[in-house]
């Protein structure tokens, strides 16, 4: 029982049903005493119009000093014949007992009647109920009916009154509200109002939760799931809840875009895992070969001496200068990106204008061009707009561009550097006619410890020469992104918004 009503569907049902019943006994209670309030006022309007037909048989029943009252009960008791339970009773204007007639106890237990209720009914507007005193059972109201007498004199004032005392019956309710086929009919309709009420939302609830279900079990098949994030779209909902225009079929499209994003998180995290392994071994490797080749060079210095000649001597400390060299770049770019990435990174901004910033910057490649014979050219338009930028971080950015430009231009080839206005903002393109990029390592080429990106990088960079240069467009608010030219050769682009 406790599990059925962990179930919201099973709660809200029986909340309704409980809410139904309570509504059906308002109802019936509603019902019945509405039932005896008409009751009662149609049998005291129907003893009102009996009393004043006997008034208006027997006009002697005013006159009191002639009146025999052997023969006024005797003349009750025979009108009471079709309902023995009432009584009638003969009072003077003063609401003393006269003369009566009950079977219930013998007349004279209370001299007289309140006048009070007999002048409300006399005045009483059509549809008012009116209780009054029982003369045989002190202390208790009952339905009555009267109609005033009038003496011979015709006096203004009434000689007396007919009052006729109508007990109720000796049914309870229940049986008095079953024996209407009004009142059974209302019933009737009230309990199979309950069931149907019951069973419509049944049905609706049907229709709300089992989706809701479904989208509980798939949240639950997620929850549980032990791949490792590798998240199976078998554990998604059945696709039709995500056409529904409601709020069911938007929750079921969010829960699907959930999951989908998880499963592709899932994966990014994988595929991030896999090659920051790739990339220690290849940090390793690296740091490693050119430190054993420096140590084995310094050692041999070292034991050799002075027996070793000028020149063999000038050859291997210049192989031992390129092994620190490249070491000093690999832990320039390893320090590079771990500063990058520190989330208060200050940038030191100012308005510049990023034509007279390229020809700035080119002056510093332009004697490495020159003896590896490739042409550097840089163009822009005039009137170009100034752009805030860390110029520092830039001309990082830009140098790491420029080394894999040299690397991979032939001599004879050229190196353009160029910046347009797009977008809102301002690109710098950084183009090369050397061997381009492999389509498949387009969209990865700025994965930091992307093997890819390595390999284009060269050594002494391990695939984070290219990350540092997309993390420094992310500082500024901008992107980086890389192409292939339809001539030949790769172009490098970075944008950065004017505001």
């Amino acid at each position: 029982m406790k599990r059925i009503f962990n179930s919201l569907r099973a709660r809200i049902i029986a909340l309704v049903i409980v809410f139904c019943v309570l509504i059906s006994a308002i109802f019936i209670g509603v019902l019945n005493y509405a039932y005896m309030g008409y009751y009662d006022e149609l049998r005291q309007r129907q003893g009102s119009e009996f009393a004043r037909n006997i008034v208006a048989m027997y006009p002697q029943l005013g006159d009191f000093e002639k009146l025999d009252r052997a023969d006024v009960e005797s003349l009750f008791e025979k009108m009471l014949l079709l309902d023995p339970r009432s009584a009638i009773y003969l009072l003077d204007s003063d609401g003393r007992i006269r003369a009566g007639y009950t079977k219930e106890r013998s007349i004279g237990s209370k001299a007289n009647v309140s006048l009070g209720p007999i002048r409300r009914v006399l005045n009483a507007p059509i549809g008012q109920t009116v209780y009054g005193d029982d003369p045989d059972f002190t202390g208790q109201r009952r339905l009555f009916a009267v109609a005033p007498l009038v003496a011979a004199s015709a006096k203004a004032e009434p000689a007396g009154y007919v009052y006729v005392l109508m007990r109720p019956p000796n049914t309870d309710v229940a049986s008095t509200l079953m024996q209407s086929y009004a009142n059974r009919s209302a019933i009737a309709v009230a309990v199979g109002g309950t069931l149907f009420s019951a069973l419509l939302v049944f049905a609706v609830l049907s229709l709300i939760t089992r989706p809701l279900k479904r989208l509980t079990d798939a949240a639950d098949a997620v929850s549980a799931d032990d791949t490792h994030g590798a998240l199976s779209l078998n554990m998604l909902p059945p696709g039709g809840d995500e056409l529904r225009s409601d709020e069911i079929g938007r929750l079921s499209r969010a829960f699907r875009a959930m999951v989908m994003r998880l499963r592709e998180q899932a994966h990014q995290v994988k595929r991030v895992d896999a090659n920051r392994r790739e990339w220690v071994a290849n940090v390793s490797h690296d740091l490693r070969t050119p430190l054993t080749s420096l140590i084995g060079h310094l050692e041999t210095i070292q034991m050799r001496g002075e027996r070793m000649s000028v020149e063999d001597r000038v050859r291997f400390l210049d192989v031992a200068m390129r092994n620190a060299q490249h070491l000093d770049r690999l832990s320039s770019s390893l320090f590079d990106l771990a500063r990058l990435e520190s989330d208060d990174l200050p940038l030191d901004k100012s308005p510049a204008h990023l034509g007279e910033f390229l020809d700035d910057f080119v002056a510093r490649f332009a004697a490495v061009a020159e003896t590896r014979n490739i042409a550097l050219t840089v163009e822009y338009p005039p009137g170009l707009p100034l752009v805030s930028i860390d110029a520092a971080l830039v001309e990082r950015a830009l140098a790491n561009l420029m080394d894999n430009a040299l690397r991979y231009t032939p001599s004879g080839g050229a190196i353009m550097l160029s910046t347009t206005p797009r977008d809102n903002g301002v690109a710098i393109a950084v183009a090369d006619s050397g061997t381009g990029i492999d389509a498949t390592m387009l969209a990865h080429v700025f994965e930091r410890f992307f093997q890819g990106s390595r390999h284009r990088e060269g050594g002494g960079h391990a695939g984070l020469g290219l990350a540092v240069v997309e993390r420094v467009a992310q500082l500024h608010g901008g992107r980086a992104s890389a192409a292939n030219r339809d001539s030949g050769g790769a172009v490098f682009e970075l944008w950065f918004p004017l505001s």
